[in-house]
């Protein structure tokens, strides 16, 4: 499977490279991480890289980072085997956190703004379709960041309270409020604002924090239901629900 543009998508992109968030311990997802890494655990006989790399290409990402740490070998020969191309490994000897993975992995000065994707944030269905809504409404005159949300009872595997709420001029609010939606773990990312942050270990949610004071972090609610794999019960569920 080649990663490349599809001549069928006439749109103007701002958004043509992606990042896979595939670091890990694989401790949540014991005993199926017992011999591979999560990213390539199945739902339905699926990897669940393969769902996101499936997205990714009907989409026109043309290149994609993807950083490891757990069983990395294994990650890194199934990318052989399937022969993708245009993809960058990023293997972190010690765990670098989402955006210091990310920070650690790219060329800044030639990516300006790339979507990032949690190998956790499984759809089965509508996967491209969400991914291409975030980048047709990413507008780098205006966003720093755009993050795709859901409401907590389209988000199957998830138990927590939400995480936050999204303004109506779209905008992204920390609050206490009970109505907060749920990050997905997908969005895209202005990859300048990684230098807000002066460390090599840090988390996204830290930038985003800065941003949304700058009132630049935006949201995108996406109404259909979608996966959150972090447990053995919601691969399990997953696994249900594609029967």
């Amino acid at each position: 499977m080649d990663i490349k543009t599809n001549k069928h998508i006439n749109y103007k992109k701002s958004v043509e490279e992606a990042f896979i968030l595939a670091a890990g311990l694989g401790r949540r997802l014991m005993p199926l991480t017992k011999n591979m890494p999560k990213p390539l655990v199945e739902i339905n006989q699926k990897p669940m890289i393969d769902y996101i790399f499936d997205a990714l290409a009907t989409i026109g990402i043309n290149k994609i980072y993807i950083n490891t740490h757990y069983q990395h070998e294994r990650i890194f020969e199934y990318i052989e085997r399937k022969k993708i191309s245009n993809i960058h490994i990023s293997h972190e000897t010690s765990l670098l956190d989402t955006g210091g993975g990310i920070k650690n992995a790219i060329d800044p000065d030639t990516t300006q703004a790339i979507m990032i994707i949690n190998c956790d944030a499984i759809l089965l269905n509508n996967y491209s379709n969400l991914l291409q809504d975030l980048q047709k409404k990413f507008n780098p005159d205006k966003m720093d960041a755009l993050l795709a949300f859901s409401s907590p009872k389209n988000a199957l595997g998830y138990s927590g309270d939400g995480d936050y709420i999204i303004a109506n001029d779209g905008t992204v609010i920390e609050s206490d409020r009970s109505d907060k939606m749920v990050f997905m773990g997908i969005s895209v990312l202005n990859t300048k604002t990684l230098e807000l942050v002066n460390a090599e270990r840090f988390s996204l949610v830290e930038i985003w924090s800065k941003l949304i004071k700058k009132r630049t972090c935006y949201g995108m609610l996406f109404e259909n239901i979608w996966f959150h794999a972090g447990n053995v019960e919601a691969i399990k569920l997953a696994n249900k629900f594609s029967e």
